[in-house]
């Protein structure tokens, strides 16, 4: 196989020859060959694990334990050597481990959803992974599909492409078989299709010719990695991180600099400064971040909810404005055709025919009213077949189809009734009995208006005889004939009024937004208690400007008669707000709203482009899911806020207090060795809080990131944690007049404890005894407990520097502890209710 260069110019047979295809497509073994052709195959999983590993080390705070380990080594220091290596290879590979199980689960959970293509091999049309398309193959497309690789068309019927991802073009780029010039560029040729564009409206057949790296996209692919845009969570999350970092990396040089020059060992205090950095820092952060989504994601896909991007599980924590459609959501989503009648509202069975006829050949974008057409029993079409085909788009709202039988081409179109009336000068009252249609329009509208405020879809039917020009083009809806209705049902989904109630309860707003008409949206809405008196349509929202639409859309909840780019423009202005948004979808017209929505959601029968887009894909077309989504997304959001906690309180405040203690003690408040285990013992309780249970009353109303209570709550409690600190400081030196040993033995039982008890405070808002935390949470501090305790009376106490603690030291200790713990509590529960009051 030799891949062709400039292949928009070379014609089909030679292109043939050249990727070594056919017109029946690639054999599966050829293709299966050209999958593993080196360069094409997926990296190794050990490949991928090793990669993970040694990137632990490239995390800054890791990087000073090495030059940690590094100067321990020379000076001779074996015992910190050890323990700060320890320390190193427990961290990278506590959180190597983590992240390597969270990685593999999310995976899985993509895979569940996974883009497909349909390709021509070996004569038969089949479904494959979109990653599995290989140069030479062949792949059928229609509207909402995801284009795999760059080819060439062999076949296309009103082929429109969104080229948006390559061009910036927001319009869709018309598309037609052609031989073009070899300069030809990339944004004209218009023979072409494209990796990562996706098809708008049309078929097509394609000849694949390149995947991959080579795609015109894959070669941008890499300088698009790591940009994608931040949520609110993670530009909260690394703010707060480099702020912690520059906080705790100029305390350190201060500490350094300061113990240089009141004539403290160069070495001893260069280790020590280095373990403050350490100690001080978040560095468990990114680890708890990733293993909370991860659980997070995993309990979400046991309720059939599938994310895609973790990130996304904390912004659907904090959606307070929810846009949604009524098919499927609100309404069974089983569509069932109720009736087709003619003008007057009798039965008609050519309308019947007519409507199968259209939806039975119809090969764009499929959609559930086509489904239900498609289903009807008896209708006669044996000696009909397919002509030509005009697609379905958004604009003109309709679909034509032309099919033969007994000699004649008949051209069938159907679609909205305002725009199928659009097409008319005629109408058919009864059986070949034709009037101008301005005879009978009122009352085809008022028959119409009947229906919509029934709750009943309806649909306009018309045709024309075009036998004597059969190949047609959107330009030859002219001149038809209206035939009369068909009639569609979709009943709303049982408890469905229970479902938004609760959803209103969880502080979220439902808006509306569908395509429907004003008059069957308003008896939806009644039916559901959306309020439907101010009702804004598309032809309104056409003539708001930006400022004047986020003023509308906070006091309105439905929209109707929408198209797709209001959608969007709908999304921004409620963002505009200040509003974090969430939008279902599962259609085309749904994919740049999935896009701009802080989180897009759609269901596992979307269309490719839609499921592609969003963030979230639901096995399910239910708000009960919805509902359980939002639930779990406030939970790990709370969850990685406790972690946030307990470092801005009890780990900040110990490790503050402990540089200021250094410069007033003739010895060091703690060795480096020390403050190293210290930090790793807390990390071990630490890692639970990612399964920890999570307080009703806290999943209630949105959870945002919020910089004032975060910094708010770091100066309280990193002050009080200082304050018993010293206390502690003060009790050992003064009370128990205790030499260094027993100082650095009794702060650190000290230091460990109570950082394991406040953050079973802080982890809750109840009083710590009216809230139980998880069994892994308890079962780990428990577990570090027992080692703290026990370790000063091991053989391990001497190379660590530690000595046995008398009992009135170990009573001291804790009495320090308890009361500690109940200031907190109490502290807690007033800081939290002056900020409910705020």
């Amino acid at each position: 196989m030799i891949e062709p260069d400039a292949y928009w110019g070379v014609p089909v047979n030679e292109l043939l020859i050249r990727l070594a295809s056919s017109a029946t497509g690639l054999t599966q073994a050829e293709a299966l060959k050209r999958k593993n052709k080196p360069g094409r195959q997926r990296q190794p999983a050990w490949v991928k694990d090793f990669l993970l590993f040694t990137g632990q080390f490239r995390n800054p705070l890791i990087l000073i334990l090495i030059f940690a380990v590094i100067l321990s080594a020379i000076l001779g220091e074996h015992t910190n050597t050890i323990i700060i290596l320890g320390t190193i290879l427990l961290s990278s590979t506590l959180g190597f481990w983590q992240e390597r199980n969270a990685g593999r689960a999310v995976e899985k959970l993509r895979a569940i959803v996974q883009v497909t293509a349909t390709v021509v091999r070996e004569g038969i049309t089949i479904d494959i992974p979109a990653g599995d398309v290989v140069p030479g193959d062949f792949i059928v497309l229609n509207a909402g599909d995801i284009i795999p690789g760059d080819g060439v068309l062999l076949e296309a019927n009103d082929l429109h492409v969104n080229e948006a991802t390559l061009s910036g073009e927001s319009f869709p780029a018309e598309k037609q078989t052609a031989i073009l010039p070899i300069d030809t560029p990339l944004p004209h040729r218009k023979n072409c299709i494209f990796q990562g564009t996706s098809v708008v409206n049309g078929s097509a057949k394609a000849l694949m010719v390149m995947v991959g790296e080579n795609t015109e996209f894959g070669k941008i692919a890499k300088t698009l990695e790591g940009h994608l845009p931040e949520t609110a969570f993670e530009k909260g999350i690394r703010k707060f991180g480099y702020m912690l970092m520059r906080i705790t990396l100029l305390l350190s040089l201060f500490i350094l600099v300061l113990n240089i020059f009141l004539g403290k060992p160069v070495a001893e205090s260069i280790l020590f400064a280095l373990a403050l950095t350490v100690g001080m820092a978040p560095e468990l952060l990114p680890a708890i971040v990733t293993i909370t989504l991860s659980a997070g994601a995993k309990r979400m896909a046991e309720k059939n909810v599938i994310v895609k991007k973790l990130s996304s599980i904390q912004n659907l924590g904090a959606v307070d404005v929810f846009c949604s459609d009524k098919t499927g959501t609100l309404t069974e989503g089983v569509i069932e055709v109720q009736e087709t009648v003619d003008i007057r509202g009798i039965h008609s069975d050519k309308v019947r025919q007519f409507a199968f006829l259209n939806a039975n050949f119809e090969t764009g974008y499929t959609n559930p009213l086509d489904e239900a057409i498609r289903k009807l029993k008896d209708v006669v079409v044996d000696d009909y077949k397919k002509s030509d085909e005009v697609p379905y788009d958004f604009i003109r709202k309709r679909i034509s189809i032309v099919v033969v039988h007994n000699g004649k081409h008949i051209m069938i179109t159907k679609g909205a009734v305002k725009t199928v009336l659009d097409v008319c000068d005629t109408a058919e009252i009864i059986e070949d009995k034709i009037i101008p249609l301005e005879e009978i329009r009122k009352q085809i509208e008022e028959s119409h208006q009947t229906y919509s405020t029934q709750g009943l879809r309806t649909l306009g039917v018309c045709y024309k005889d075009v036998t004597e020009d059969p190949i047609i083009n959107k330009d030859d809806e002219t001149e038809m004939t209206f035939i009369g209705f068909i009639i569609l049902t979709d009943p709303l989904k049982p408890n469905i009024t229970e479902t938004l109630s609760d959803l209103k309860h969880l502080g979220i707003t439902l808006k509306l937004i569908t395509g429907d008409n004003k008059l069957v949206t308003t008896h939806l809405s009644d039916q559901i208690g959306l309020r439907s008196d101010n009702i804004l349509t598309g032809s309104d929202l056409r003539q708001m400007s930006a400022d004047a639409l986020s003023i509308r859309v906070k006091d309105t909840e439905v929209f109707a008669e929408t198209e797709p780019d209001q959608k969007e423009r709908l999304v921004r202005a409620l963002q505009k707000n200040g509003n974090v948004v969430g939008y279902i979808g599962d259609g085309i017209n749904d994919v740049t709203a999935l896009k701009t929505a802080d989180v897009g959601i759609t269901v596992d029968s979307a269309v490719d482009i839609a499921k592609d887009t969003a963030d979230i894909v639901f096995l399910q077309k239910d708000l009960n899911v919805l509902k359980d989504g939002i639930l779990e997304g406030r939970e790990t959001f709370i969850n990685t806020l406790k972690y946030i906690y307990i470092t801005t309180s009890a780990n900040f405040g110990n490790m503050f207090s402990m540089a200021g203690t250094s410069l007033l003690l003739p010895f060091l408040p703690l060795l480096p060795k020390q403050i190293l285990l210290t930090n790793l013992l807390t990390d071990v309780p630490a890692m639970g809080i990612a399964s920890d249970r999570v307080d009703n009353e806290l999943i209630q109303k949105p959870q945002k990131w919020n910089d004032k209570l975060i910094k708010n709550f770091m100066i309280v409690f990193g002050l009080q944690s200082s304050i018993f600190d010293f206390l502690t400081f003060g009790t050992l030196l003064w009370f128990f007049e205790a030499d260094a040993g027993l100082f650095r033995t009794g702060w650190f039982l000290e230091s460990v404890l109570t950082e394991i008890l406040i953050l079973l405070v802080i982890r809750t808002q109840r009083p710590v005894f009216k809230s139980h935390p998880g069994k892994f949470l308890i079962v780990a501090s428990c577990f570090t407990a027992a080692i703290v305790i026990i370790l000063p009376y091991t053989s391990l106490s001497n190379p660590l520097g530690f000595v046995p603690i008398p009992l009135p030291v170990l009573i001291g200790m804790a009495s320090i502890a308890l009361i500690y713990v109940l200031a907190t509590d109490i502290t807690k529960r007033m800081f939290f209710r002056s900020t409910i009051k705020q």
